[in-house]
């Protein structure tokens, strides 16, 4: 569907169903299913999602004990289904434990069913530790399928730990993701590993939404699952949601206590989806992508990276956050130096330090000004923050307009506690409103004494792409000077309950997802006043269950915001950057890398699933 066709589209009601399947009872779910679906039906729903493996249960001991729960898609599953649809003219999103009878492989897959029968199928990606037990990685890339609601598309449970399964979506034309979760909650003083290791996906959906401007339903389990023939339990987290498009969580469940039964009843999620909405500012960055610089994210990295820093580092992790008065660079200098004074002698002694955008100039008003503001090579900005890394002796990371070549950029200085330049970094996708700013050309990681370093500046927070080629070449830290004035990204939606920390409701959403999807812990500091909006941070990699608190300023006061942090966290967590590494798909992530404009990437946009041939060239040569 185009713009045009969405604004002229009404609003529609949607439902997340929070059902609950029982173990071993595949028919008794489906008969449970079918009238569930049904009652939301009847209240008006067009699009209804239940939860991951939802007609099976989950917790097996085996494959062996699985397979007789487990249903062909399309199958028997699906043409009950299709009986409601086909009635009440209305689509479904759903999670079946699939066995293919041609290959005999399983796979943790959705379907989705629509007035006129089956219409097609995702198998989930990012597998979990379970999933690894049971189901083979998914074949059909990340598919996307027109209907009358606008364009659908699947992403399952433990897929929201990459950026990648609402990214591929979104290039590929979707406005609507139906986010299918089993999703098991930390559960507290636990010691076995599962427990230990859970991240709670559906608490930490909301990049998702954040970083694609589409809208989003996401529906989970609420009870606990036991199978009697091992012993183990596992409580599921409820906390479904709905998203508009433009970013509001327009309606949410409370998270589940970790002391639910089996018996926990289940419940539906109701609102409208405004398909007007599909057409937004986030999802218009779409032109502002630099596929030039995310071939890395084409490419496999091993685990097994000689790159990767092995031992962690225990630092100092702060963000400088005050006012940056546009032309008063010997005003700003002093704010900054009378924070950062304040760190001298605190332990520990090495670490970063943050500065805002625009550090000690403010931010440019003008094009002209920005020439004004402007410096060639090792300008008085850079001679500033290697007094200030000198004084403290740690890493220091500030920005100011670089002039080269007649060229201006945005460019931000990463300073070692020698005083010396350790790395630069050119703003690669320039704020709209930088229309004097030439864009930079690499996203590279610098080695140091505390861990390899990342940089990126402002919108560039925009596009997961961007963080995820840090993320593959190892950046331990990122780094973002940042100029915010709260006109894009928005406040996180964590499901309340379900983290071991509450977030404050003035955490950055995309910051915090930066971190979260690299696996980098990420130091934003950003200014206060003038219409720029504070919140700088220092946000952790694992946001869900850590023993870390999170770290945010406040909106609109001068202070430090500051952590000891560990570099590559702790290796009983349920993700590291090793891991996501190695787990995400990179064979699934080449259109991110291929022009917009090349046949190669239209071919693949109009095709439903995974097709190698739009990008591989022997195909067309067989």
């Amino acid at each position: 569907m185009n713009a045009k066709t969405h604004s002229q589209q009404r609003p529609f009601t949607v439902a997340a169903i929070q059902f609950n399947p029982e173990i071993f009872e595949f028919d008794r779910n489906l008969d449970r299913a079918c009238a569930v679906i049904e009652e939301a039906a009847v209240k008006g729903a067009r699009l209804i999602v239940l939860p991951e493996a939802a007609l099976s249960g989950y917790i097996y001991r085996d494959l062996d004990q699985f397979l007789p729960f487990m249903d062909t898609v399309p199958g028997v599953a699906t043409t009950r289904i299709a009986e409601v649809t086909a009635q009440y003219d209305c689509y479904v999103a759903i999670g079946i434990a699939e066995v293919d009878k041609a290959s005999g492989l399983t796979y943790n897959t959705g379907a989705l069913i629509g007035p006129r029968g089956f219409i097609g199928k995702y198998r989930k990606n990012g597998l979990n530790p379970s999933d690894i037990d049971w189901f083979a990685p998914g074949n059909t890339g990340y598919p996307v399928f027109q209907t009358e609601l606008g364009a659908i598309a699947m992403v399952i449970c433990y897929d929201d730990t990459y950026w990648e399964p609402g990214r591929l979506p979104m290039l590929k034309g979707a406005d609507i993701i139906a986010y299918i979760c089993s999703s098991d909650r930390p559960i507290p003083k636990a010691t076995d590993s599962a427990s230990v290791s859970a991240h709670s996906t559906i608490a930490a959906v909301q990049q998702l939404v954040a970083w694609n401007g589409l809208a989003m339903v996401a529906a989970d389990r609420n009870n606990a699952e036991t199978n009697p023939t091992t012993g183990v339990t596992v409580t599921y987290g409820g906390a479904a949601s709905i998203w508009q498009a433009t970013g509001e969580r327009i309606a949410h469940a409370p998270a589940t206590d970790y002391t639910n039964t089996m018996a926990n009843p289940g419940s539906i999620l109701y609102a409208e989806i405004d398909p007007s909405r599909f057409d937004n500012d986030q999802r218009r960055t779409i032109d502002r992508r630099r596929p030039d610089l995310y071939g890395p994210l084409a490419y496999f990295r091993a685990p097994i990276d000689p790159r990767a820093t092995t031992t962690g580092q225990t630092i100092s992790a702060t963000a400088l956050q005050y006012r940056t008065v546009p032309g008063d660079f010997d005003g700003n200098v002093q704010r900054a130096m009378a924070l950062a004074d304040r760190l001298a002698g605190t332990e520990p002694a090495s670490g970063l330090l943050v500065l805002p955008a625009f550090s000690f100039t403010g931010r440019p008003a003008s094009d002209s000004q920005a020439g004004d503001f402007s410096e060639a090579g090792y300008g008085r900005t850079v001679q500033v923050l290697g007094e200030m890394a000198a004084r403290l002796g740690r890493h220091v990371v500030g920005s100011h307009i670089e002039t080269d070549e007649g060229c201006l950029f945005h460019t931000c200085v990463l300073v070692g506690p020698d005083g010396t330049v350790a790395g630069t970094y050119r703003q690669t996708h320039p704020d709209p409103w930088m229309t004097w700013a030439s864009a930079g050309n690499s996203l590279n990681v610098f080695d140091t004494a505390i861990g390899r370093i990342g940089m990126l500046a402002c919108e560039d927070v925009r596009f997961p792409e961007a963080s995820g080629v840090l993320a593959v070449r190892r950046a331990d830290i990122i780094a973002v000077p940042t100029s915010w004035d709260g006109s894009y990204g928005g406040p996180l939606h964590d499901a309340g309950g379900l983290f071991a920390h509450q977030y404050p409701a003035n955490t950055m959403s995309q910051w915090y997802a930066t971190a979260k999807c690299s696996q980098a812990y990420t130091v934003v500091a950003n200014a206060v006043n003038d219409g720029m909006q504070g919140s700088s941070g220092v946000f952790t990699i694992n946001p869900v269950d850590s023993a870390e608190p999170p770290v945010v300023g406040s909106v609109d006061v001068e202070e430090i915001v500051t952590a000891t942090i560990t570099t590559l966290g702790d290796p009983a967590w349920f993700m590291n950057q090793s891991r996501l590494v190695g787990g995400r798909r990179a064979d699934l992530a080449v259109p991110v890398a291929l022009d917009p404009a090349s046949d190669a990437f239209r071919r693949w946009r109009e095709r439903p699933g995974w097709d190698a041939s739009g990008w591989e060239s022997y195909a067309q040569e067989a």
